[in-house]
């Protein structure tokens, strides 16, 4: 996974700003505008809409071609770009926020770099300051036990995209057929088990709220979960 083919057509592929409208609203429920570490900040349209609304936002994303397809959108001058990886987190000062977003996390590979991540993030933050992240729900497991595929042009650009889980992962698969050649790219997530991870969130120092779809309290059928945690005084 690089991202280094999918940038240029990312927001072809997945742009929704009615998403993007729903995390600044999750994003406000539990923090005020404030300095902020954007964790996958992928295009940066997330970061956008958070410094638009009076976030100051260190967005950060593993990918160097998604930083740098960031950079290049008019964006406000309250958001500064850097290339980090989400596992090697750091900040100059403790901030009142960190996000991860658009199932991000579940890029990690096991339960331990999962609570690599909650730790580090535990310990960037300042007190009574709120970890906000989502993850895919177990059901995405069955939605994609049968291929998906997704078809289609981008501008002049066929593409294919593809979806198929096995066990506890989802592999994704893209393929552009630029002038230049055949260009793809393959995506390996894990799903998680919603309890294991508010165990590692409880034991690093939070107090935990789960929701399901930015708005059902609490683990239900749906698509995302989307986990608050506050940490402890």
């Amino acid at each position: 996974m690089s991202y280094d083919s999918l940038a240029a057509y990312y927001d072809a592929l997945v742009k929704d700003e009615e998403a993007t409208a729903a995390w600044l609203d999750y994003t406000r429920r539990y923090c005020p505008p404030g300095p902020l570490l954007e964790l996958a900040c992928g295009s940066s349209e997330i970061s956008i809409a958070l410094a638009e609304a009076g976030y100051t936002v260190d967005a950060t994303d593993l990918s160097p071609s998604m930083i740098a397809a960031a950079q290049v959108k008019p964006h406000p001058d309250s958001i500064t770009f850097r290339v980090m990886d989400m596992l090697e987190m750091e900040t100059k000062l403790p901030v009142q926020a960190i996000v991860c977003y658009c199932d991000s996390l579940n890029y990690l590979a096991s339960l331990d770099q999962v609570a690599q991540f909650i730790q580090k993030a535990a310990a960037l933050l300042k007190n009574s300051g709120v970890l906000l992240f989502d993850m895919h729900t177990q059901e995405r497991l069955n939605e994609f036990a049968e291929e998906y595929i997704e078809e289609g042009m981008l501008g002049d650009t066929p593409y294919q995209w593809t979806i198929l889980s096995d066990e506890d992962r989802i592999y994704q698969h893209f393929a552009f057929w630029t002038p230049q050649g055949l260009r793809e790219e393959h995506h390996v997530q894990t799903v998680f088990d919603p309890l294991a991870v508010r165990r590692l969130m409880e034991e690093a120092g939070f107090d935990v709220e789960i929701m399901t779809d930015f708005t059902q309290p609490g683990i239900q059928p749906g698509e995302k979960l989307f986990y608050a945690g506050r940490k402890k005084v």
